[in-house]
């Protein structure tokens, strides 16, 4: 049976970063679909809303798995154990100065409770699995499941806060969490924008 090593602290860090970088990619996504002309939303409208509700669900899907605890899991949990198994191996922090930002994020991550609690209700009971909870008791399931925008936001901001402060003890700098491309879509847009008018005139 193959046996895998325990990931490092940097490759961990590095593989969160990207999740949220990702994450963020598809947040700003929905969030300008939302936003585009209704003639260019009607001249696909079902790719339109599938595209918007396929990024809604990759968000929720990466903000749970952000914050899983299965045993063998990357997780911000795990991060935070490896931080302080690894604390003295810091290259721009003392191991005082680590335990005290991991302290931190702990506390950090308690807060995001209310909202993560939300997020695994929808991953749980429609994403990953199909739970007959949405179906017998639709109510519940959309009260005790709602995220709104603000909180996604709150939480990915959190969320990256707490890589960037240990990404400054592990290596003296910080990385931006936004992908340079991540609003490339308004290209498409603008193209689409310009076929509906010439198709109108």
């Amino acid at each position: 049976m193959l046996r895998h090593s325990r990931p490092t602290f940097q490759q961990m860090l590095a593989w969160l970063m990207t999740e949220v970088a990702f994450a963020r990619a598809s947040i700003a996504i929905v969030k300008g679909l939302r936003r585009a002309e209704q003639s260019v939303l009607k001249s696909a409208p079902r790719f339109f809303d599938m595209t918007v509700g396929a990024h809604a669900d990759s968000v929720v899907l990466q903000a749970a798995s952000l914050y899983d605890r299965g045993r063998t899991t990357v997780s911000i949990h795990s991060l935070l154990s490896s931080a302080t198994q690894d604390a003295e191996t810091f290259r721009c922090g003392t191991a005082t100065e680590v335990r005290k930002i991991v302290a931190e994020a702990r506390a950090k991550v308690s807060s995001l409770e209310p909202i993560l609690k939300a997020i695994r209700k929808r991953r749980n009971e429609t994403k990953a699995h199909l739970a007959p909870g949405p179906l017998v008791a639709p109510h519940t399931y959309l009260r005790e499941g709602r995220v709104s925008n603000r909180e996604i936001d709150r939480f990915f901001e959190e969320t990256g806060a707490i890589l960037n402060s240990l990404s400054m003890l592990w290596c003296g700098k910080t990385a931006a969490l936004d992908l340079p491309d991540a609003e490339d879509y308004k290209q498409a847009l603008d193209l689409i924008a310009r076929g509906v008018s010439r198709g109108a005139s």
